[in-house]
């Protein structure tokens, strides 16, 4: 079973993202599919709780596509006796609406650890026009998993993975890439409560032009909020910018990503 490797490994500053809301309000599954990733849950998870309710689940119809449904939940699979932290299966699924069975799928695991915390509706359904190349058209499943402690150095969240059919498997191709994430640039929070410089950053994918073994390239456009903030979350904005870099396909992966210039 694959772990979910971060990039970026602190906690989280800011602990509720837009996201998390998003996939409550629109990404909502019918009884239909429910069913049908309960099933899928009983024969993946062979731990005693694949008959618990899922901790986080989202469903959307794939666009470009007849008949199939995107479906994406974790649901817990252990518990470490030391710390009682818990890991989850962390399964994507595609479903034919017709014969209600499981045709694609990719299976990975996370866990409570570190800036992890796994709670409700982190999960989104990214279904945005991410074409690799003219016949292959990659969705996204964003985790919005980070978790803050109060005196934080830095840490991220929405983890962006995006995903290829490859007839019954769901390869990612873009593993696990934060979309938001921040910075400490002093390093620490000061004790006296003074605020300090953080740097605040956003980030959006479109496709290139040129390709790379077979897939086009990635252009990721980062936008930067500079701010001083203090322990109680009073921020004062003081500039904005931005940078552009561009991640590779090298026939397994896009690679090259770099939270700072």
């Amino acid at each position: 079973m694959k772990r979910l490797k971060l990039m970026v490994s602190a906690p989280l500053f800011l602990s509720v993202w837009a996201g998390s809301a998003q996939a409550a309000q629109t990404q909502l599954c019918s009884n239909a599919m429910m069913s049908v990733l309960k099933s899928d849950a009983r024969n993946q998870n062979d731990s005693e709780w694949n008959e618990d309710n899922f901790n986080s689940v989202a469903c959307k119809r794939l666009p470009g596509t007849s008949g199939i449904m995107l479906g994406s939940y974790f649901q817990r699979n252990s518990i470490d006796p030391l710390d009682d932290s818990s890991q989850y299966l962390w399964r994507v699924v595609l479903v034919d609406t017709t014969t209600h069975k499981v045709v694609s799928a990719y299976t990975g695991s996370v866990g409570d650890e570190g800036g992890i915390r796994i709670d409700s509706d982190q999960i989104w359904l990214d279904t945005a026009r991410y074409y690799l190349n003219d016949d292959t058209r990659a969705f996204g499943v964003r985790l919005d998993i980070g978790h803050a402690s109060r005196y934080a150095e830095g840490g991220a969240s929405g983890y962006m993975t995006l995903f290829v059919r490859e007839q019954e498997k769901l390869q990612p191709v873009l593993k696990s890439l934060p979309m938001n994430y921040w910075t400490n640039q002093e390093g620490h929070f000061s004790v006296t409560g003074e605020p300090v410089p953080i740097h605040q950053a956003k980030v959006y994918i479109n496709t290139g032009n040129k390709i790379s073994h077979g897939y086009r390239d990635l252009k990721l456009t980062t936008k930067v909020k500079d701010k001083m903030s203090d322990q109680y979350f009073s921020d004062v904005y003081e500039k904005a910018w931005s940078f552009d870099q561009t991640l590779k396909f090298d026939g397994k992966a896009y690679q090259g990503f770099k939270a700072w210039p």
